[in-house]
């Protein structure tokens, strides 16, 4: 009901009842009026004994608003950026020459035994006589060390995330 007053979502009106959002500061006049209450009171969060602040209250309390405002959308973008730093670290991970790579190398999981022989066309097969450890195993290291340091960083991400909380 509140939420059609306010022409916004019930999802809106349900973020700001669980701290999850706030609404938008063209909306807090028209929400104070739809609950009933003062400005001052709906800022403060509960009942006013008095009608008025002073400077310093107004100034606390608009201050307060900001920040919560600030952290909300700190948040949002903390979580955005986690995700991508997990989506980016399972790509790598995933990739023939990340994890896999490695494990292959290991003798942990058998290879398939490559493209050669397939019949999509002539196959070229190039040897390398002086190949050194690092060319064998330096790209799936790399790769591996690159996976894993995404993941650490959106543990790293997550934790501070909460921090805001």
């Amino acid at each position: 009901e509140l939420a059609d007053r306010l022409n916004v979502t019930d999802k809106a009106v349900s973020k700001w009842e669980t701290g999850k959002g706030f609404p938008d500061v063209k909306l807090m006049e028209p929400l104070a009026q739809a609950l009933g209450v003062s400005l001052v009171e709906l800022i403060q969060g509960a009942r006013s004994q008095k009608d008025c602040l002073t400077m310093d209250e107004a100034g606390t309390l608009a201050s307060q608003a900001m920040d919560q405002s600030q952290r909300i959308t700190a948040r949002r973008y903390l979580r955005l950026v986690r995700w991508m730093l997990i989506v980016t670290g399972v790509v790598i991970a995933l990739r023939p020459l990340g994890f896999l790579g490695v494990l292959i190398r290991l003798g942990a999981v058998p290879s398939t035994g490559g493209l050669i022989g397939y019949a999509d066309g002539p196959t070229a097969i190039m040897v390398c006589t002086a190949c050194s450890w690092l060319s064998a195993w330096g790209w799936p290291l790399t790769m591996a060390i690159a996976a894993v340091t995404c993941l650490i960083l959106a543990v790293k991400v997550w934790k501070l995330e909460q921090n805001l909380y």
